[in-house]
């Protein structure tokens, strides 16, 4: 049985709540685990709802949920760039879910990834290995965890912000300046599910942008986000007046046909291997439809300048 020795700070809080922010699993995690093994507290036995102070010592082990995924027969090809024991790197594309909805029907990547090896099930249910989410429009690199030290590990680094992630995006209009700052905290739109919105009562986050390339409606962006917001770049760039273009949610509800869907690719993405504490750095070449718009804003506008 695994120990843990609650952190200064702590005074009377529940012990699932405590258990899943300090081992970084979810409710359901630590809830099927107790009810696997019974958890202990300065070894005596404890239930989940018992309230628990620092320096507790909690006996627990971790079991993961089961995960449930039909055969593929559609051909979907899982584009890999780097896998070991721990983690996988996948080069996401267009039009396909992270994970499972409610209401989503169709397959999503991780019924695909989960079929082609084993993930961790330290995550949510029906999400194993997830340790971050790209939107089901933006393309480009997503680590999964294969191993629990891996999704440990990498869900700690996430929350942390030490991960560095650079997206490319094209979004309308023409910024005048060559680089800025966005730090406006974001949160969930009142009486909506999906939408989210940039308001001072939002949970933090911070999105700097650098220019690409300038066009006379639209300019191409490098970006790298600092924290990890549902939606961070879609809400910070519209919130400027910059939105993603192809991006219906938050910009013009009617996108332009050179658009065939939102232009936002995840190119790259550096951390430290779970295991091995080396520095890995993975990109993901720009997808042809991407790369084709860029080609058709360079044939219909006259590009203004190159800052790099």
């Amino acid at each position: 049985m695994a120990t843990i020795i609650l952190p200064e700070g702590i005074i009377n809080e529940r012990c699932d709540k405590i258990l899943s922010q300090q081992l970084h699993l979810s409710r359901a995690i630590v809830k099927f685990s107790f009810h696997k093994t019974p958890f202990m507290r300065n070894g005596h036995p404890i239930h989940l709802h018992e309230k628990v102070c620092s320096g507790d010592v909690i006996g627990f082990e971790i079991h993961s949920l089961p995960f449930q995924s039909s055969p593929s027969s559609d051909g979907f090809n899982l584009r890999i760039i780097f896998e070991d024991e721990d983690l996988i790197v996948i080069d996401k594309p267009a039009g396909i879910a992270v994970h499972p909805a409610p209401g989503l029907q169709e397959k999503t990547l991780v019924e695909h990834v989960v079929q082609y090896c084993p993930l961790s099930c330290l995550g949510e249910q029906d999400r194993p290995g997830v340790v971050h989410r790209l939107d089901k429009d933006t393309t480009g690199v997503m680590i999964f965890a294969k191993s629990n030290r891996a999704f440990r590990r990498l869900a700690a680094d996430f929350a942390n912000h030490f991960i560095e992630k650079w997206y490319t995006c094209i979004v309308h209009g023409t910024l005048a300046l060559d680089t800025g700052k966005i730090e406006i905290p974001i949160a969930r739109k009142t009486n909506d599910k999906i939408k989210m919105i940039a308001c001072p009562s939002g949970k933090p986050a911070k999105t700097t942008w650098i220019v690409h390339e300038r066009f006379e409606h639209f300019t191409k962006l490098n970006v790298k986000i600092y924290t990890g917001r549902t939606h961070q770049i879609r809400v910070h760039m519209s919130h400027i007046g910059h939105p993603i273009a192809g991006d219906s949610t938050y910009g013009p509800k009617h996108r332009r046909s050179i658009f065939p869907r939102m232009m936002l690719h995840a190119e790259s993405i550096a951390f430290t291997h779970p295991q091995s504490n080396e520095k890995l750095s993975f990109t993901a070449p720009i997808p042809k439809d991407f790369a084709d718009a860029l080609n058709k804003l360079h044939l219909t506008n006259r590009s203004l300048e190159r800052t790099i």
